[in-house]
């Protein structure tokens, strides 16, 4: 069963700001990966990236595929997916 997905109060602000409304080419291709987010079945999934949101903040970064857009998400429970931004700069990953 897909994760509820919750879109916080900056990711929104943030999508806005990037053009990423409703009917767009942008807002489709960020859609397909928010769907396959919400479906997967383990996250975070293989290439997805662990990285700090100044200022302290670690969540889970997956790049939109052909566009310069990076989704950060937590997926604390298994039935919920947070999407906490969406920027256009690359992450900086954490130490492992």
């Amino acid at each position: 069963m897909p994760r509820l997905v919750v879109l916080s109060p900056r990711y929104l602000s943030r999508a806005r700001a990037l053009g990423i409304v409703s009917g767009s080419n942008r807002s489709r291709a960020v859609g397909l990966v928010v769907r396959a987010l919400a479906g997967a079945d383990q996250l975070p999934g293989p290439g997805d990236t662990r990285a700090l949101l100044p200022p302290t903040r670690e969540a889970f970064v997956r790049r939109v595929p052909g566009r310069n857009l990076w989704l950060w998400y937590t997926a604390a429970r298994d039935d919920e997916l947070f999407m906490v931004t969406v920027t256009t700069e690359p992450p900086v990953p954490v130490d492992e």
